[in-house]
This record gives structure tokens, C-alpha cells and sequence, in this order.
């Protein structure tokens, strides 16, 4: 008896189920149990003489006996193959169809259906495709130029000519398994792009004829690890320069579905994606991403919150980088970020809106089909949005600030700990008191460029001596768990060092040099003498602000407002004038430094000086005394020299630096200078003196 054809309504909608039976018997029996909700035909890879539909799909048999069912390939070389075609018997797995078709005749078209059989009698297919049999031959050449994102791939291509519709690319995929790859991304033969960094690619050339495909050898790249810049725009974290796969700022990079952390998931089914919070937990699409370098603090997908901080706390400008249209947001502080219009993709298609749609890692509470983003239109409207968790959306990550909090369950330990009228604060030492009690955990301090650490004394005022100097140059003693690198201050005064003059919040610091940190066996800070001049150092009490790693410490300048002048007009001393409300720099840029300024504990300031040689009268002394002063815009804190720490003595034409300890929280400037005592009276044209402020460094920016 020849096969019946059912509708696929039919198996779709109700099921069918059929007693075990000969083709004679015609007893059929009815299931509620839906069979074959779902059934498509697969690529061919093929040969001169064979193909491997390895991707075909049968949805659904989990709940069917095996010995029901038949699944393969119907083919012949005439257009309908379900009418008198030849079956080739496949195997099943994971509702895939995988068929190896053998006995080709080179040169010859196919046509060919995916099929599945129920008890011998009931078939479906999926769609009519066609193959031709080819010599034809793909070649996979080597790898090069991998960069983090970015590889060039190279591949040759054979006995191609003469057929019609021909298409050659690359597959490029995770899994070095054919069938999967054969889903993987599509890239011309040459330079790919978008790739995640530190990962490990699968590729293999194809070339498409119909929708037959010869492939070649399947081989491997790793794109290299990268260490992701990131911006500090003075919010509540650090946001990346770049979208993840992208190596310029204006570079889309990778589209991802929500929660996918490989970046080629491609399916529509939300089923398939989390549909819960995501950022900073085991779902994050950061966490499987090499972007992080040795940086203790871990990137993350931004929140919502983080995201409407963004939006409400900086400027927004549409802008064009290299031709590519994007969103300029510009903090307070004067950094900014970069973010380019993306479109989206739903599946494989690439929709390009002329818009910006970006993730947060936070659900949308009112439609779990949907998460939330960052969106902006053509105009430039910015705004917090929502996406269908499948559709593919590039992705700005944010990471905390490098702080290393302080736990409660520890404590320091204060006071001449050495016996020689020091104070010490030792924060963890594995020869002290605070082995096995620190407030910190040592093997989580980790730094690559600098270290800051800012701590606040008390009882101090009232305890000093009769004749107490009052200053008192405090530095840090750190080791790292290897010994390499350290920082052992001489307690001199050096630009890392603070003077205490009281009660008060201090800032003391340390670079590596380029070797990066890794734990530590020795950290505490000194202040040297302060025991032996104070009454009771028993009284003394200290506590850990903050403990930075790799801060930012690079405060802008204006150089357009710096000028050389004279001091108050007293016809004696030189001052260079950085900032004043008061004088030419204050009509120039007035308050310029307002907002952008945010700093505690330590300034230093490097300058260079020029047209003081050859330009001094006969009688100079040829060596000025420099003083720093400052007033923060409530005049309080301020500073007005006094003292010879971060003092430069300007004997001629030169770069120095000088630097000053406020011992409080400073935000913007009213008065800003460096006075150079004596050294105007000396000069025969003070006009041909000029200065250069080559960098204002503030440790502890807040």
C-alpha cells in the first residue's frame, strides 16, 4: 500500500498515533500527545559523489517510542522528491537529523526534503531544497592578524567556475563540530570582526551552490585577551570606552540576546534567553568575556539605576566619529564616552533603524518578554527603553572603582610600634599586631599602576608639646606578598608623602613602576617623630577613608589662563597664576575649576619655566624659593605655604614641581598660585618669562 500523507495541520494541532500495523491494515488510533510540532530541511555539505544534511530539524519525538519513528533524507533528481525519491535513513538526536547521502553522480542536481516517518505509514516533510554534486574543492588557509576582536582569515577556492548563484565565505563559530558551525557566523575571506576577546574561534571556507555547500578543514584561532579602558565620569562607576567586541570607539562591536554570553545566539525562542536581573550575577553576559586584564574589580553589564545616572548626570551631543553617527555623553568633570548608533538584530538579520539600543543587565518588571536599555532615537532623544530579550543589542559595560574596602572585622593598629618616636598605622603587617587581624584582606590588594591611601587622624590638636613642630611627613610602607614591587618612604617629603599639621584627612600614595601588585606582607603608614611630640600618643586615633588602586590621578589644566606675574603688585616676587577669581585668570575662565576640581588630601603641580636665564640682573641671587598656594571655592580648606614641605627652590630656566597637603575635602578653586619669592625684583624683563604646567596630579580624586 502506497504511504498516506497527513496534513501537517494535523500533526501539529492534535497528534497522531498509529498502531503497529501492516500496510494493509488501516485501524488508526487517536493521541492527545502532540507529534512533529516542527520539521525542517537541513544544508548539504557535499562532494563529487556524497552530502551531509547534518542539520536538519524534527520537533517533537522526546515523548514517542523509537522503534515508532523513521527520520532521513528523501532525494532525487527530479523537483519533488516526497513523490518517488529515494530515502536515506538518518540519525536522531536532540530533535536534529543528521544523514550521510552516498552514490552521487558528479555534476548532477538533487533535490532533497528532510522526512520523518510514524509507524511505517505517516509521513512529513520539511522543505524542498537542492544540491549538485561537485569536485569543486574549499581550502582553509591560516589565521593572521588576531587581534582582540579582530582576525584575518585566509581560504582558496577550487573548480568553482562555470556555476551559477556561487557563494563563498567563511563560517566562523564555538564549536568545531561541522553541523553547528554550519550555523555559526557568515564573513567574506579576509578580515572578520566582532569577535569576543580571549576566545577560542572555529572556522572553515565554504562555498554555496543552491543550498548545497563544499566546505573545507575546519581550524582554530584565539583572539587575545583584552584589557578594557575605562572612564571615570565622576558617577557612582567607571564606564567602558568601548562596546564589547570593539576596539574604537566608534566601532559597533559585538550584538548579543540577553544573557547570551557567547554572542552567537541567534534564536527568537524567549524561552532561550533568562528572563530574571542579570547584571553582575552567573547569568551576566560579561562573565565568560576576557576584557578584565589584572584588574581586581570585574566588569559588568550597567543596571538601570547606573543607566539613568548616565543619562541624568552628563551632557548629551549627537555627534559623527570617522563617519559614524553617535551620542557624545560628557561628564561634569570634562571625560566623555563615545557610544554609536547600532540598530539591532532579530535572528540573523541586521536591522538598521538609524538608532542606539543598548542592555542593562535589569529586567523589565512589567513584561518579563522584555529587558531594559539604553536607547536613543535619530534626534538624539536619550532614554532608558525595553528590547525583546532576543533580539541582539550591543552591550557598554561598567566596572566599580578600584577601592579595597575596609572590613569590620579586623582592626589597625596605632602608635610607636617601632620604638622610635614614629606613629604608625599599620593596616597589615605579617610581622605585626595585625596578622590574622587586619581590616583588610591582604591577598585582595592588587594594583597595577598606583595605590592611594587615604586616612583620617584625630587627637592630635591639644596633645602637641610646648615647641612641636607641627609637621610631620607621613608615607607609606607597603611590600607587596613577593616583595616586588615596594614603596619604603624615606619620610622626607617626596611628592607621595603628606604633612600632618593636625587633625585631619591625609592622602599618601605609591606607583609601581609598571610591575603589577599582588597581595601584600607589609602595609602601614608612618609619620615620622609625631610620637615623640605629642603629650599622650595614646590618644591618637586613625581610621581608613579609602584605599584606591589604580586611581586616576591626572587633573586637567587650562593653560590657556596660566600667566607669570607680579605678587600682589609688591614690585618683589614672581607668581605664576594657575587660577584666580581675582585676577586675569578669573575674568578669563571664571569658575573654571568649579566642577571639574574634587579632590583630598595632596596636589602637585609640575611646571616649566622659561626666560629666566640670561635675563637676571648682576646682583640676583639665582635661587628662589617656591610656594603653593591654594583656597577651595568655600576658602575652606586652603593653604598658604608656610611650610618647607613640597617646596622647589627655581634656580633658572627648568621643570620643577612643588605640592601641598590640604587636609580635607577640596572641591573647585578661588585662589590658585605659585609664588617664587624675590625673583621678580631680580629680573631685567620679567615680560620674556613664561610657564608651562605640565600636569596637576591629585592622589585621592573624589
Amino acid at each position: 500500500m502506497k504511504p498516506r500523507y497527513l496534513s501537517g495541520i494535523m500533526l501539529l494541532a492534535a497528534g497522531i498515533a498509529l498502531t503497529a500495523c501492516s500496510d494493509d491494515d488501516d485501524n488508526y488510533s487517536v493521541s492527545t500527545m502532540p507529534i512533529v510540532t516542527e520539521i525542517s530541511t537541513g544544508d548539504a555539505i557535499v562532494t563529487a559523489v556524497s552530502a551531509e544534511i547534518s542539520n536538519g530539524i524534527v520537533k517533537d519525538l522526546s515523548a514517542a517510542n523509537s522503534g515508532s519513528y523513521e527520520v532521513g533524507v528523501v532525494y532525487s533528481m527530479t523537483s519533488d522528491p516526497t513523490e518517488d525519491g529515494m530515502r536515506a535513513v538518518g540519525s536522531y538526536r536532540n530533535d536534529t537529523v543528521s544523514t550521510t547521502i552516498t552514490g552521487l553522480s558528479t555534476g548532477i542536481t538533487y533535490y532533497y526534503a528532510t522526512y520523518v516517518c510514524l509507524q511505517e505509514r505517516v509521513y512529513k516533510y520539511g522543505e524542498v531544497k537542492q544540491f549538485t554534486a561537485t569536485q569543486a574543492t574549499a581550502t582553509t588557509g591560516e589565521a593572521s592578524d588576531v587581534s582582540y576582536t579582530k582576525a584575518n582569515l585566509a581560504a582558496d577556492f577550487a573548480g568553482l567556475d562555470g556555476m551559477a548563484t556561487v557563494e563563498k565565505g567563511i563560517k566562523v563559530g564555538l564549536s568545531d563540530d561541522v553541523a553547528k558551525l554550519m550555523d555559526g557566523l557568515d564573513y567574506q575571506v579576509g578580515a572578520v570582526g566582532n569577535l569576543l576577546p580571549g576566545t577560542t574561534y572555529y572556522y572553515m571556507p565554504f562555498a554555496k551552490v543552491g543550498n548545497g555547500y563544499v566546505v573545507g578543514e575546519v581550524r582554530s584561532f584565539t583572539t587575545k585577551k583584552q584589557e578594557m579602558e575605562y572612564v571615570d565620569l565622576g558617577l557612582s562607576v567607571l564606564w567602558a570606552r568601548y562596546n564589547i567586541g570593539a576596539e574604537q570607539e566608534q566601532e559597533i562591536g559585538t550584538l548579543f540576546g540577553y544573557g547570551d554570553r557567547t554572542g552567537v545566539q541567534y534564536s527568537k525562542d524567549l524561552n532561550e534567553y533568562p528572563s530574571q536581573d542579570i547584571a553582575d550575577t552567573e547569568l551576566d553576559i560579561t562573565n565568560d568575556i576576557e576584557i578584565d586584564g589584572s584588574s581586581p574589580m570585574l566588569s559588568a553589564m550597567p543596571t538601570l539605576q547606573q543607566v539613568k545616572e548616565l543619562i541624568a548626570k552628563t551632557t548629551k551631543k549627537v555627534e559623527t566619529l570617522d563617519g559614524v553617527k553617535g551620542i557624545r555623553f560628557t561628564a561634569a568633570n570634562g571625560n566623555s564616552i563615545f557610544l554609536p548608533y547600532t540598530g539591532y538584530r532579530n535572528g540573523k538579520e541586521i536591522i538598521d533603524d538609524g538608532k542606539g539600543f543598548y542592555w542593562t543587565g535589569t529586567a523589565s518588571p512589567v513584561n518579563t518578554d522584555y529587558a531594559n536599555t539604553l536607547t536613543f532615537d535619530d534626534n538624539g532623544i536619550v532614554k532608558n527603553g525595553n528590547s525583546l530579550r532576543s533580539y541582539g543589542l550591543a552591550l557598554r559595560t561598567v566596572r566599580p572603582y578600584a577601592e579595597l574596602k575596609p572590613t569590620e572585622t579586623g582592626k589597625l593598629a596605632i602608635g610607636d610600634l617601632e620604638g622610635n618616636g614614629n606613629i604608625r598605622i599599620e593596616i597589615y603587617n605579617e610581622y605585626g599586631a595585625t596578622k590574622g587581624n587586619s581590616v583588610i584582606d591582604p591577598g585582595a590588594v592588587k594594583f597595577n599602576q598606583n595605590m592611594v591611601v587615604t586616612f583620617k587622624l584625630a587627637g592630635l590638636n591639644d596633645n602637641y608639646k610646648d615647641g612641636a613642630a607641627k609637621n610631620n611627613i607621613a608615607g607609606l610602607k607597603y611590600a607587596a606578598a613577593s616583595w616586588d614591587p615596594s614603596h619604603w618612604s624615606s619620610l622626607d617629603g617626596d611628592r607621595y608623602d603628606a604633612n600632618v599639621t593636625g587633625d585631619g584627612i591625609y592622602t599618601v600614595w605609591m606607583e609601581t613602576g609598571g610591575t603589577s601588585a599582588d597581595g601584600a606582607v607589609v602595609f602601614c603608614v608612618d609619620i615620622k617623630n609625631l610620637a615623640a611630640e605629642l603629650i599622650d600618643p595614646s590618644k591618637v586615633t586613625a581610621e581608613l577613608v579609602s584605599i584606591k588602586l589604580d586611581a586616576d590621578v591626572a587633573q586637567a589644566a587650562n593653560q590657556d589662563i596660566v600667566e607669570f606675574n607680579n605678587k600682589d603688585g609688591n614690585g618683589v616676587d614672581g607668581r605664576i597664576e594657575i587660577y584666580n577669581e581675582y585676577g586675569n585668570s578669573g575674568s578669563a575662565a571664571n569658575g573654571f575649576y568649579n566642577s571639574s576640581l574634587n579632590f583630598t588630601g595632596s596636589q602637585i603641580i609640575n611646571f616649566t619655566i622659561s626666560g629666566i636665564d640670561g635675563n637676571l640682573k648682576d646682583d640676583a641671587s639665582k635661587s628662589y624659593r617656591t610656594e603653593l598656594n591654594y583656597a577651595d571655592q568655600d576658602w575652606d580648606p586652603s593653604y598658604w605655604g608656610g611650610s618647607a614641605f613640597g617646596r622647589a627652590m627655581v634656580t633658572g630656566d627648568g621643570t620643577y614641581e612643588v605640592f601641598a597637603t590640604l587636609n580635607d575635602e577640596c572641591s573647585g578653586a578661588v585662589v590658585w598660585t605659585i609664588d617664587l619669592y624675590d625673583l621678580w625684583k631680580d629680573l631685567l624683563d620679567p615680560s620674556k618669562v613664561s610657564v608651562t604646567i605640565n600636569s596637576i596630579t591629585t592622589p585621592c580624586k573624589n
